[in-house]
């Protein structure tokens, strides 16, 4: 963390950015005065994060913020000084121009028609901290096919790609559309609370490719994509119909229809006379847990059984073991169902552990 010559949002970005120009001077990419105080220049920089919201259409909401420490009085009013001359700047000048000249980039390398709209600036004072954001739309960042949403071009020049690296203290955050689940992604990312996090360093460097980002969504996962045509049938379909068969001739011969016998039945023809009826169970009977059929439950329905079976509690790690999924799976559906309430997702060191809602978690087991 190292005191900054000038105190401005997306200095940084002019470094990740070296297809773009970077002769823009750092004053003038702030919108401030080229003469700043001593105090503005000795405002130190935290961290700047490019924070990447997905849309199903392919577009993407960018919300970029760079954080500076406000250690006394005097930085915070330095700080809203700078604050002011940033939010009153040029809307076209500075990083958004170099976000501008990558979509034009972008654009070309992709076939995709690709523009930067709905710009906005803003800054923030708050617990020590002051905050320059830059929000801005970015269309058809994302190539659609099927039910996915493709990155890895989104990134590309004609010449190679104008997303080259991350410094140290800067991240990129990637988040997806509800229902989406991650289905590839790049070295050196982990999953942040259902996000897709990649972690700046002095040798995080990117390469044309590199950054081959995909979703999909859960419906074209678990139902196949487009509308049945002649001579489409899905295998889903064909594996359900299979299933239903399968019930109803197991039906048939529980109840000794169509010539099936009735199980438990003897052969009358030794003369021991009739069998005693099959005790059958009645409607009031619960069926037990372990008779259901997990494949016919949703994933949610499927979470909530693995929840009854544990006493009403477990860690994220043991439902990852237990179904099976991978782990982006798992943390996008649980932070779904505790959205929707339908469980509780309590912190503890570097797990996470799941509950009904208004379960007693202060005994934890392993």
């Amino acid at each position: 963390m190292a005191p900054r010559a000038s105190a401005v949002l997306l200095v940084l970005l002019l470094c990740a950015f070296p297809a773009v120009s970077a002769a823009t001077p750092l004053a003038a990419t702030a919108g401030a005065p080229a003469a700043q105080s001593a105090a503005t220049q000795e405002l130190e920089s935290e961290n700047t994060t490019f924070r990447v919201q997905l849309r199903p259409n392919g577009n993407a909401r960018w919300t970029v913020t760079e954080t500076f420490n406000l250690s006394d009085a005097n930085d915070t009013r330095a700080f809203e000084q700078l604050g002011e001359s940033f939010v009153a700047g040029d809307g076209d000048a500075g990083p958004l121009s170099e976000f501008r000249a990558a979509s034009d980039a972008a654009s070309t390398a992709t076939g995709r028609e690709m523009a930067i709209t709905d710009a906005s600036r803003d800054y923030v004072v708050d617990d020590g901290q002051g905050r320059l954001v830059l929000s801005f739309n970015w269309t058809n960042f994302a190539a659609v096919r099927g039910g996915r949403l493709l990155l890895r071009d989104a990134f590309y020049t004609p010449d190679g790609t104008w997303f080259t690296n991350l410094e140290a203290g800067q991240s990129l955050v990637i988040s997806p559309p509800r229902g989406y689940v991650l289905t590839n992604s790049p070295q050196n990312s982990y999953i942040d609370e259902g996000d897709l996090r990649i972690d700046g360093s002095p040798t995080t460097t990117f390469e044309r490719g590199d950054l081959n980002i995909v979703y999909e969504s859960d419906n074209a996962t678990s139902t196949g994509t487009g509308p049945i045509r002649g001579g489409d049938f899905p295998l889903w379909l064909g594996m359900s119909l299979l299933l239903v068969v399968a019930l109803v001739a197991a039906l048939l011969y529980l109840n000794g229809e169509d010539g099936f016998p009735a199980v438990g039945a003897t052969d009358t023809d030794d003369g021991g006379g009739d069998a005693p009826a099959p005790e059958i169970a009645t409607d009031d009977a619960e069926p037990s847990t372990d008779d259901i059929d997990v494949e016919l439950l949703s994933d949610e329905e499927r979470v909530e059984r693995l929840l009854t079976q544990n006493g009403g509690r477990m860690k994220q790690a043991r439902i990852v073991k237990e179904t099976g999924w991978s782990n982006a799976k798992v943390s996008q559906l649980l932070s779904a169902m505790d959205e929707d309430d339908r469980i509780d997702k309590l912190r503890i060191g570097r797990e996470n552990l799941i509950s009904f809602p208004d379960e007693d978690v202060t005994e934890i087991e392993d």
